[in-house]
């Protein structure tokens, strides 16, 4: 049985910027520094596509989950609890919904309440590392370091080498005072080729706080506590497998040889469910796309942007899915790297070219192809 936090069995540590119950300010936080347009835009889309889902579908769990992840997303976390609170009676036995809840808890600053909602949700889903992950975060919140980094390890016991989990840990280590032990622990986890940009960022801040002083690199990462870890527990908003999936290009270096040695590669893009809005962990494989379309090797050719679902559903919906996924993918490369719209044309196959045959409803079949065509 998960042991519950009682209000009067925790002494919340006092921070420069620890975590606030004022809503306002941990919604600025749930955000994330750095959103561009396009990415406020996409969320605005999500939000209109996830409230007119739950209009035809209003006993769909994943629509409520998604309407509040992006309003969580956008800040709007009271707007995202009310959402939740709404169907609390009708799926408050979903360990999914109760993890969700817990979030948005613990974004309000309600961290006790997101722990045990979270605890909860671990109960219903004991093999989720996300969940124990997320859970080091708001242990992290009330600075119990030990028990924040005790669920990491539960959570890589069941997903090992997971680079978001490792960054999570190295941040609840850097923040116990462990810094040499959090640079080592983050820089293993930059060798696994995931979530590269927010490691690397992460790696420059705590061997700043490192270099400062002997005794002002703690103090500096904990004046940082509450921005470092509502990114980290965005992270755990990651749905994607556990093992990454070597089948797929990683980095830009590997896209470009890729693509001019060979026609084609497949990379994994995740959208939200049932629509063509990108999720945000995807951002980093299409910043790598556009790097690898722009660089010397390849800024002469126009390229074949294909979407490709598994196949669940039915086929004509799936084309026309795919298709709206594929322009949703140009889009981005158009409007954030400025790449000619007239070198990229789109197309959606839908289940008619699944990668892996033997398992059509397989997640390898969500795919997006690139293929290289002719020379401008």
């Amino acid at each position: 049985m998960f042991l519950k936090i009682g209000r009067n069995s925790i002494i919340i540590s006092l921070m420069a910027i620890a975590i606030s119950a004022c809503a306002g300010k941990t919604e600025n936080m749930s955000t994330g520094a750095g959103a561009n347009a396009v990415e406020i835009a996409q969320y605005g889309e999500a939000i209109n596509h996830f409230r007119n889902l739950i209009k035809q579908k209003p006993d769909e769990l994943k629509a409520y989950l998604g309407l509040s992840r992006n309003l969580r997303w956008t800040g709007q976390t009271d707007e995202a609890a009310k959402i939740l609170e709404k169907v609390r009676n009708k799926f408050a036995n979903d360990g999914a919904y109760l993890a969700e809840l817990g979030k948005v808890r613990i974004n309000q600053g309600r961290i006790e309440q997101g722990i045990n909602l979270l605890g909860d949700a671990s109960e219903k889903k004991p093999d989720d590392w996300r969940l124990h992950s997320a859970l080091g975060i708001g242990f992290d919140y009330l600075g119990f370091y030990g028990d924040a980094q005790t669920s990491y390890k539960r959570a890589l016991e069941l997903c090992p080498d997971d680079a978001a989990v490792m960054n999570n840990m190295a941040i609840s280590q850097g923040l116990s005072g462990s810094i040499d032990r959090a640079i080592i622990t983050l820089e293993t986890a930059l060798s696994y080729g995931r979530h590269s940009e927010k490691i690397s960022k992460n790696i420059k801040v705590f061997k700043d706080a490192r270099d400062l002083c002997s005794t002002c690199g703690g103090k500096y990462l904990r004046d940082s506590k509450a921005s470092i870890l509502a990114a980290g527990l965005r992270a755990t908003d990651d749905r994607s497998a556990c093992d990454p999936e070597p089948q797929f290009t990683q980095s830009a270096n590997s896209m470009t040889e890729e693509l001019t040695d060979g026609p084609s590669i497949n990379i994994k893009v995740y959208f939200e469910f049932d629509s063509a809005i990108l999720r945000p962990e995807t951002k980093g494989t299409l910043d790598d796309l556009a790097a690898a379309l722009n660089s010397e090797a390849l800024k002469g050719y126009r390229f074949e942007i294909a979407g490709h679902t598994d196949a669940v559903g039915n086929n004509e919906y799936n084309i026309a899915l795919s298709e709206r996924r594929a322009r949703s993918v140009l889009d981005y490369l158009v409007t954030e790297f400025s790449i000619d719209a007239s070198r990229l044309e789109t197309v959606g196959f839908g289940e008619e070219r699944l990668l892996d045959p033997t398992d059509p409803e397989g997640d390898i079949n969500r795919r997006v192809q690139i293929t290289r065509l002719n020379k401008l």
